[in-house]
């Protein structure tokens, strides 16, 4: 029985460190509709230390690259995407920049789409 609490304190300790160190990410875009995904403007950050942070940080960022109607568009923890058409956009979050990318292009919807940014923590 002693094992076995130690064993349940060793991985409840690795949960918790493993936990806290992934921060968010944030994704901010300058983009309307008739824009070529090439041509979205953005701001993304990872390792924010609160979702508030990496919106600010987001916001920031995208602003700072000269971009001047930027809206944040998504927080994430892991991977997050943006992907977009000249008259959707979509986004998405998961544990795998793959995975994240393939739900930004879901979300968007458009056969159109193309993934615009992505990254992970």
């Amino acid at each position: 029985m002693m094992r076995l609490k130690k064993i349940l304190a060793v991985a409840a300790t690795t949960s918790m460190i493993a936990s806290a160190a992934f921060g968010w990410g944030g994704i901010a875009v300058d983009d309307g509709i008739g824009t070529d995904h090439s041509d979205v403007g953005y701001g993304i950050v990872t390792k924010s230390p609160s979702r508030q942070a990496a919106a600010t940080d987001a916001l920031e960022t995208c602003t700072s690259e000269g971009n001047s109607g930027c809206e944040l568009v998504l927080t994430f923890q892991n991977c997050g995407a943006y992907a977009a058409s000249k008259v959707v956009f979509g986004t998405g979050a998961a544990a795998t920049q793959s995975d994240a990318e393939k739900r930004a292009l879901t979300d968007c919807g458009d056969k159109d789409c193309k993934i615009v940014i992505s990254d992970c923590e």
